[in-house]
């Protein structure tokens, strides 16, 4: 074979490898989409838009809303009151980032007399309380509380190490002392934290709430705890300007958001 058929053979050969790459990117891109969840358009294994498949978010369809077990609302001083929801879903891995909700208070005529909004995250599965507190009451006393969440939630996918997440709080007294009100007595809740996982939470909202002997809530309260790390305890204080009585049982919650939590 001489340098001239030599030449011909290499370029033919180069024309062969050139289509041949241009062929497997066409069949790659068009059996292989790779979703991006971010294009607003449903490719890959989406199963919607930008979401569901390998996106971090699921898809509205997948996941409802928390179940809102119940809402109540508490006497804090005359024209005050603390609103509460307690809500409970079974979502192992899925958590919210940011929810907005209303609280819509009401008065034996069905007239609305005062409403709170604000926004929160959701962790994974289990009991949750959703707390506003010192809402006014200008007229009349609420008779009935409504909550609700005022936009779609937007579920994300988490570690499943969060659901395991263990926060006791079974170390708890409660105590009373002398109010700013001459004669009166105030309330003290006293509880530990122990954080016996290995996660370091900021910002956690702490809910504590007493109910009766018949699993009735009576009255709640909620503090912010800044931080507690991975294999901490901490001990907190909650506080009522008034002297409760009938206490069967205490239920603390802590709220820690999974979207802000580091690992030892």
């Amino acid at each position: 074979m001489d340098w001239a058929e030599r030449r011909k053979l290499t370029y033919v050969a180069l024309v062969l490898v050139f289509f041949g790459v241009v062929a497997f990117a066409i069949i790659h891109n068009v059996t292989n989409i790779t979703p991006t969840c971010f294009d607003h358009k449903q490719n890959g294994n989406e199963t919607g838009v930008d979401c569901g498949g390998g996106c971090n978010v699921y898809c509205p369809s997948q996941l409802a809303d928390p179940v809102i077990e119940w809402v109540r609302v508490f006497p804090v001083t005359p024209g005050l009151v603390d609103a509460v929801a307690y809500i409970t879903h079974d979502y192992p891995i899925a958590s919210a980032k940011s929810v907005g909700y209303e609280f819509k208070l009401y008065d034996a005529d069905n007239n609305q007399i005062a409403d709170r909004t604000g926004t929160t995250f959701l962790g994974p599965a289990g009991n949750s309380a959703i707390v506003e507190t010192l809402i006014p009451i200008a007229n009349g006393t609420v008779s009935l509380a409504r909550f609700s969440f005022v936009d779609p939630i937007s579920w994300k996918k988490v570690s499943p190490n969060f659901s395991q997440v263990v926060i006791n709080t079974d170390h708890n007294t409660i105590s009373t002392f002398s109010s700013a009100v001459p004669g009166g007595v105030a309330t003290r809740l006293t509880a530990t934290l122990q954080n016996q996982s290995r996660f370091n939470f900021s910002n956690l909202d702490v809910v504590a709430i007493f109910y009766d002997k018949d699993g009735n809530a009576i009255t709640a309260s909620k503090e912010l705890l800044p931080s507690l790390s991975g294999l901490q305890s901490t001990t907190m204080y909650f506080t009522w300007p008034y002297s409760i009585a009938n206490i069967a049982r205490v239920e603390i919650i802590p709220r820690f958001n999974p979207f802000n939590a580091t690992s030892l």
